[in-house]
């Protein structure tokens, strides 16, 4: 049985913002992330709070008003993004959890014994592990 450690995407190779950085940098991290939707947020201390997705950052704009793309760097992150609900995993944690996990997220935050953001299980990671060891193949 697998375990995170496998399915790992690291820290280093995703979009990570500060909470306190501003809606600019959040779609300049997004633009320059071509194959991610969501960027991980995490505190002064590397702790995980949360996920802020593209559609967080096309909804701010609805939600406030005097908001431009201009004027978005007056605009904090730390009000747009969600951390409810969202389920983090250690590096222990197995394969079974993991796909239980995807059915309703579509990233799995892993983090350490001090909620420090270590990286990501994706989805499609797992999908595309389990396809091939079922010997599917995912054109058919």
């Amino acid at each position: 049985m697998r375990n995170v450690a496998f399915f790992l995407t690291p820290k280093h190779e995703l979009a990570v913002l500060n909470k306190d950085a501003n809606i600019r940098q959040s779609i300049e991290k997004l633009e320059n992330h071509d194959n991610f939707l969501e960027i991980i947020v995490i505190d002064n201390e590397g702790r995980f709070t949360g996920v802020l997705s593209a559609k967080d950052v096309l909804m701010a704009f609805k939600k406030e008003p005097d908001m431009t793309f201009e004027k978005s760097h007056q605009f904090k992150i730390k009000h747009f993004y969600h951390n409810e609900n969202v389920l983090t995993v250690n590096i222990d944690t197995t394969s079974d959890i993991l796909v239980d996990i995807s059915k309703i997220q579509n990233i799995i935050p892993v983090v350490d014994g001090e909620n420090r953001f270590i990286g990501i299980v994706r989805r499609a990671k797992l999908l595309e592990y389990y396809y091939k060891k079922a010997g599917i193949n995912e054109d058919e």
